[in-house]
């Protein structure tokens, strides 16, 4: 913006600019003797006072292009803001006035206190960043955007700042502002961010962490597992009130005493229980009423129907009936057309999802069945993969393997060193089959302790039921709905509550808690304030601007007779 002062050079031309004088007849010469007298001795007046002109107007024309240019004073940064105001959960504390509410103030002040030589932006920050308002010297746009941040029941995560501009020179020509309780996962991770700290008095206690689960004893046997946390600076004896929401009928009413900090967890085996929803509810009034209670879900036992196709299949009947008798995940089918799963030897069935020991024969899940593998020498092709989870696999006896060609686009699991698949995985529509290529009587695979493994292994994931959400999942999470073939996960959860899902082969309940020790805690101690000063007031533009009007103002007024030429 520098080079608009080159103006001035054609400004100044134009004081140089002689018109020639137009010629008219007049009666008599002598009554204009006089003027030309008197216009001679005024010529050096005259000439000095064009030249004052040219000053005043080259002046004024200076101090724009310089306004334009957009100095400023010595220590200001000019460099955009990036203002982040926290509206986690624990911003929605109130002593009277929400935290929230008076971060959302100190952004204003923020905005209206710019000098008008920096951009500003907006963000919230909670789970995630949002940008809400680009940057912009309106500071309009920048207060409706403030405004417009609204509370949330969501967990505050310090790495979603740095997804704003990740890489290693992370915001090289912007400073971020991050209005904020303190309350935060990750205060180290805070490098680099300015913090403008909202302090209050409020004393909170919460639930931290909770689960609510089956556990082996019995068939209607819950655990529960609860994490209380505490703000207060004293001691403070209160309720956990344990409720079944389908019935409304408080179960258990359990006191405790809770000190500052995080306290020991609870546990407790509840017999004879329903499943369904609960809630763990603390019966207190408090700063923060969001982390008081945790919402659970507990799935209906639904074993998954088992068939059986093999010649010899009593192993095979007695491990789902082992399953059937524990967790209750398996149940042998007492109709063959009713089975989700089937375990079969030797041949494969054409219309379920199955495992499949010892192939043979023809079938679409394998070809090409040759000799015998010698000595098989195992080697785990999917290390990470859910159907080989707790399972050793290299250390199982693959005896009676034989050379075998999966079909295209089979996922081998555990290969033989020369090539052939020991464990694959083959899918075809909606049905998929586990071929385990061994002799289970010859490797006495069924007497060892991988082969109930296997089978849960295989059932879970041949039935979408390996990732089976807890009991409670943090809001702002988002989790796979079990017995769904499509892998999408469901959510995020933003509110606390139950949330219904629904899909084609059925529905299914997620809880979502609080279930977050920071926003329940007080702020990190070493979170301070640390934020330098902003520039403010009025810019060295503007009073160019104002210097500027006052010189051309000055000008017209001392020449508003002259005229040019």
């Amino acid at each position: 913006m520098l080079w608009t002062l080159a103006a001035i050079l054609p400004l100044a031309a134009i004081y140089f600019l002689k018109v020639k004088p137009r010629k008219k007849p007049v009666t008599a010469f002598f009554l204009w003797q006089r003027i030309f007298t008197e216009k001679k001795a005024s010529a050096l007046f005259k000439r000095l006072r064009d030249v004052l002109s040219l000053l005043l107007m080259a002046l004024a024309f200076a101090a724009i292009a310089f306004a334009l240019a957009e100095p400023d004073f010595a220590g200001d940064e000019r460099k955009d803001l990036l203002i982040v105001v926290d509206h986690s959960a624990s911003m929605s504390a109130t002593d009277g006035t929400s935290r929230l509410d008076r971060a959302k103030q100190r952004a204003k002040d923020l905005i209206i206190g710019l000098n008008g030589t920096q951009r500003a932006a907006v963000a919230s920050f909670a789970e995630v960043t949002r940008m809400i308002a680009h940057p912009t010297r309106h500071r309009k746009a920048l207060l409706e955007a403030v405004e417009s941040i609204q509370p949330t029941e969501l967990p505050s995560r310090v790495d979603a700042l740095r997804a704003l501009q990740p890489g290693d020179e992370w915001m090289k020509d912007t400073r971020v502002l991050l209005i904020t309780d303190g309350c935060l996962d990750a205060p180290e991770q805070l490098q680099g961010i300015e913090i403008l700290r909202v302090s209050d008095k409020a004393e909170n206690a919460g639930i931290a962490r909770a689960d609510l689960r089956a556990v082996p004893g019995g068939p209607a046997r819950l655990g529960l597992f609860i994490l209380p946390a505490s703000s207060f600076e004293k001691p403070l004896t209160t309720d956990i009130a344990l409720t079944h929401e389908d019935t409304k009928r408080i179960v258990k009413l359990i006191p405790v005493t809770l000190q500052p900090g995080l306290n020991p967890a609870i546990t407790l085996t509840l017999d004879d229980t329903p499943t369904g929803r609960w809630t763990a509810e603390l019966s207190l009034k408090d700063a923060l009423t969001t982390d008081n209670i945790a919402h659970f879900y507990v799935p209906p036992r639904q074993p998954v129907p088992v068939g059986i196709m093999a010649e010899d299949p009593f192993f095979l009947q007695n491990a789902v009936g082992a399953f059937e008798r524990s967790d209750q995940m398996l149940k042998l089918a007492t109709d063959a057309k009713e089975a989700r799963l089937i375990l079969a030897k030797g041949k494969a069935p054409t219309e379920t999802s199955a495992v499949v020991f010892q192939p043979a024969g023809e079938s679409a899940a394998w070809s090409a069945i040759g000799a015998e593998i010698a000595a098989p020498v195992p080697k785990i092709i999917a290390k990470d993969h859910p159907l080989l989870r707790f399972l050793d696999a290299e250390s199982i006896q693959y005896i009676g393997a034989r050379q075998i060609t999966p079909p295209a686009g089979a996922v081998v699991l555990v290969a033989d060193e020369s090539g052939p698949p020991l464990i694959y995985l083959t899918r075809e529509g909606a049905r998929t089959t586990c071929v385990v290529n061994l002799d289970p009587l010859a490797a006495q695979f069924y007497l060892s302790t991988w082969f109930p493994v296997l089978i849960h292994n295989a059932a879970a994931h041949l039935t979408h039921r390996e990732d089976m959400p807890t009991a409670t999942l943090p809001t702002g999470s988002s989790a796979k709905v079990p017995g769904r073939a499509d892998t999408t996960p469901y959510g995020p959860l933003l509110t606390t509550g139950f949330h219904e899902v629904k899909h084609a082969d059925g529905e299914w309940t997620l809880a979502a808690s609080l279930v977050a020790p920071p926003e329940s805690l007080p702020p990190a101690v070493s979170i301070v304030e640390n934020a330098r000063p902003i520039a403010s007031g009025q810019a060295p533009s503007y009073w160019l601007l104002a210097l500027a009007l006052i010189v051309l103002v000055a000008e017209s007024i001392l020449y508003h007779r002259r005229k040019v030429g």
